[in-house]
């Protein structure tokens, strides 16, 4: 067993307000948010993280259960609202889709048995690639086997796919989430070939493909717990039966549908027993969860897998701390996970425990004053303006932004900027190391901190005029900053070391060959790989703040999938037009434009202005860039 003392207790559930379900997810203000099925009919509610729990809202409280009641658990938006279903209730008793604030304030969405055919009892969903929120329910749809959904953040929700249109297809799905490939994957309770459910995959379009039919009995008997995306791209889940033992194991799935056992329960003396749950992929690579039963004293364990499959017990459970743990784990912005369970504890109904990893040293925030902030504009390198919109990428300069011990600071690769591990689901995070940036009310998205200066990316946001802009450290909130916010703010990546003499270049590179498009001394001056551009080369510009594109990607995404910008823009050599192969964002980065510019024919070597206007409007900054006529035809 791992260390016991990285296990701590924070909170007892009291009453009958026990009975906590799905993970815990974190707010933009640092406090946990859940919810439990305990109360008349379920609520959702708040932590804060020295362990006070406070009820948000008790479902069952309007009229006839008109905002449902039996709630499954939250998910964070990227406008720091959480989002969720309700097993049943609503109008047409059949469920609901909800928001609700961090304050508290609810607003019913959706309410499932609205249009024929539309699936009832909802589960945890995923806010996908372009904004929207993708779920499933156990039943209903047009065969009444359940359904994937999909709904905007204002409630429009059109079905997705039906299952049980053929008898080997899945039935009751339960969960999905977006791989990294931008397709959708879960598992069903039921149906298959077997009729022991399935693990499959969705298309955002509506095509499903069973990926693995669990048997009736045996080796590869029971349903699975929601999946989780490793970072090998392969698919990890548990069963609560079947495996060597029968007492569930840990699956590994690949895209392809190749399923391997890792790991039976039961294996060895004092093992967990009967996982309920997925597993979470911590941020030191390995993946943790817990089981309901078994372990040192029967309550069940937390336990640790390495990605080869090797099974550790980090902690059993002895009902004081609490039992029958049942919740998928959350990782939190301080580094340790967090669950509940479902009963045990100091008052019988269940905890919120917190596990520090073994190799993961306490961060302690050593502020000691409030932060200042002094300046603000976009990003220097992309123009600097004194505005922003949204999307933009905004340069903070103060005092106390950030804590001057933070280990982050000097790490040896990309010091002070966000890692891998801070993103959640595909979304950036909103506080790193505790600082965490208001713009208009709205959390913005950390990359970059210092005690002098923060790099952020605003929020979606549909304000103009002067918005106040606020910085929060472990010490306390800065007063505001006034700074002004557009509908857009378009600018071209072109940091002041690229330039001569009074010329400023813009970056651009070639599509062929990833080299820099300057004169060669120029390059050579700044260690770069360039050359002039030639008529007919296709080269790629970079840029921020030029709003909206189709499909929907909202600000804090990591981009996954092909859109085109809604707004037209254009790109001239002085005179001369050039035609546009693409431009939106660039895939696999959070807020870049990407634009692959053909350089129009008949050109004269020399330094050529770039004209860019967005909607008809020209971009304020003054940019060239080299072209050098085609080298003579070899006789």
């Amino acid at each position: 067993m791992l260390e016991a003392q990285s296990f701590t207790t924070v909170a007892s559930f009291a009453g009958s307000g026990g009975g906590p379900v799905g993970p815990l997810v974190q707010g933009t203000d640092g406090n946990l948010y859940g919810t439990s099925l305990g109360g008349s009919n379920g609520y959702i509610f708040r932590m804060t993280p020295s362990g006070s729990l406070t009820d948000l809202h008790d479902f069952c409280s309007q009229n006839a259960c008109a905002d449902g009641y039996l709630p499954a658990g939250l998910t964070r938006g990227s406008d720091g609202n959480f989002y969720g279903t309700t097993a049943g209730g609503g109008a047409h008793g059949a469920g609901t889709v909800f928001q609700i604030t961090p304050a508290g304030i609810l607003t019913t969405l959706y309410t499932f048995g609205t249009a024929t055919g539309d699936g009832g009892g909802g589960s945890l969903m995923v806010q996908a690639a372009n904004g929207n929120f993708f779920g499933t329910t156990l039943g209903g749809g047009t065969y009444f086997a359940g359904t994937i959904f999909q709904i905007t953040p204002s409630g429009a929700l059109n079905t997705v796919y039906n299952f049980g249109s053929n008898q080997g297809e899945g039935r009751q799905p339960d969960g999905i989430i977006q791989g990294s490939d931008g397709n959708f994957y879960g598992v069903t309770g039921a149906g298959g070939s077997d009729l022991s459910g399935t693990v499959f995959q969705a298309t955002a379009a509506g095509t499903l493909n069973t990926l693995h039919s669990f048997e009736s009995f045996g080796f590869d008997y029971g349903s699975a717990s929601g999946l989780v995306e490793g970072t090998d791209g392969a698919f990890y889940g548990t069963t609560p039966e079947g495996g060597s033992t029968g007492m569930g194991r840990i699956f590994k799935i690949t895209s392809g549908g190749t399923l391997a056992t890792l790991y039976s329960f039961g294996s060895a003396i004092q093992d967990g027993l009967v996982p309920l749950s997925g597993l979470v992929q911590a941020s030191d690579g390995n993946f943790y969860g817990v089981t309901s039963q078994g372990g040192l004293y029967g309550f069940g364990t937390i336990y640790q897998m390495t990605p080869a499959g090797a099974v550790t017990i980090v902690h059993s459970f002895d009902s004081a701390d609490g039992s029958s743990p049942s919740a998928q784990l959350f990782q939190a912005a301080d580094g340790s996970l967090y669950g509940t369970t479902a009963s045990g504890g100091s008052n019988g109904v269940g905890t919120v425990f917190r596990l520090q990893l073994p190799a993961q040293q306490p961060y302690t925030c050593t502020n000691s004053a409030p932060p200042v902030i002094s300046s603000i504009n976009s990003a220097s390198a992309y123009g600097g303006y004194a505005y922003f919109a949204s999307g933009s990428w905004l340069e903070i300069k103060g005092s106390n932004l950030a804590d001057p011990n933070d280990p982050r600071l000097s790490a040896a690769t990309n010091p002070g900027q966000w890692t891998a591990s801070d993103f959640s689901g595909g979304v950036a995070p909103t506080v790193l190391d505790g600082i965490s940036v208001s713009i208009n009310g709205k959390a913005a998205y950390v990359w970059y901190l210092s005690p002098t200066q923060l790099n952020v990316q605003a929020p979606e946001d549909s304000a103009t005029g002067n918005v106040a802009v606020t910085v929060t450290n472990c010490k306390a909130t800065s007063a505001a900053f006034q700074f002004a916010r557009q509908p857009l703010a378009p600018g071209l990546l072109a940091p002041s070391q690229f330039s001569s003499g009074s010329t400023q270049y813009m970056v651009a590179t070639f599509a062929s060959d990833g080299a820099y498009v300057l004169s060669t001394s120029l390059g050579a001056s700044l260690g770069l790989n360039s050359r002039p551009a030639q008529p007919g080369d296709q080269i790629v510009a970079y840029g921020i703040g030029f709003g909206d594109v189709t499909p929907s990607i909202l600000p804090g995404m990591v981009v996954q999938q092909s859109n085109t910008l809604v707004n037209p823009v254009t790109f001239s050599f002085g005179s001369a037009n050039a035609a546009l192969a693409y431009d939106g964002l660039a895939g696999g980065f959070v807020g870049l434009y990407e634009f692959y510019i053909t350089v129009p024919a008949g050109l004269a070597s020399g330094d050529y202005p770039i004209e860019v206007t967005e909607n008809g409007v020209r971009l304020p900054q003054t940019l060239f860039l080299t072209v050098g006529s085609a080298a003579p035809a070899v006789p």
